[in-house]
């Protein structure tokens, strides 16, 4: 089912064939869609007009890596890594979600790292700077485009993961993650594309690149 505001074609459906999906990029305004129409340039971005000079993918190299690498871990039934890899991956990029949304409002690389650096941990990032930035809470965008679940799910991952890795005073360390949290980590890990391009193309991408501010402001 299409999400409000969602333009027809935007997403692929997750990869059977151990490769991340491939989106494509105005570099005018930030829009992205999975659409073969328009990465070839036979069509015109949707969002700001315009034609097709430039048009980057995404994810960019360095998450296709990642997400290979992920899918190669998991398919040898490899738990531990597949959520230490995942939760990376999605830490990853929910930050760029958030430099993208900074870059839009007129942030340069100098204020975007002084923002960013500001919270380091990415649950701090997505619970002070997005809502600030967009105007609601995470959770409530992500329902709003159809993935009520995710920010719970992800969260739950991300206990786990560092349950795994660090020691705690107060909640213990845990001993295993199992192929249970690998396959939920599994999920997430598809469900991030597609959550991460609703996300840009409705608080990123916008018919007046030239403008710092977006309605939102």
């Amino acid at each position: 089912m299409k999400k409000p505001g969602e333009i027809k074609g935007t997403h692929q459906q997750p990869p059977h064939d151990g490769q991340p999906p491939r989106y494509f990029e105005c570099p005018n305004c930030g829009f992205l869609t999975a659409s073969e129409r328009f990465g070839s340039g036979a069509a015109e971005c949707p969002i700001c007009k315009a034609h097709a000079d430039g048009r980057r993918t995404f994810p960019n190299e360095h998450l296709r890596r990642l997400d290979e690498r992920i899918r190669h871990y998991e398919a040898a039934g490899e738990s531990e890594i597949v959520v230490i890899l995942a939760e990376t991956f999605l830490e990853a990029i929910l930050e760029d979600i958030l430099d993208r949304m900074l870059s839009t409002r007129g942030a340069d690389v100098v204020v975007r790292e002084v923002v960013l650096d500001g919270q380091r941990a990415i649950g701090a990032r997505i619970g002070r700077i997005f809502p600030q930035l967009s105007g609601e809470e995470f959770e409530r965008a992500a329902s709003e485009l159809g993935y009520h679940e995710f920010p719970r799910r992800w969260r739950e991952v991300r206990q786990a993961r560092n349950s795994f890795i660090h020691d705690s005073p107060f909640k213990g360390s845990r001993d295993t993650l199992d192929a249970k949290m690998a396959a939920q980590a599994m999920e997430l890990l598809d469900q991030a594309y597609r959550l991460f391009v609703s996300l840009n193309n409705r608080f990123v991408a916008k018919s007046d690149p030239a403008s710092p501010f977006s309605e939102r402001a």
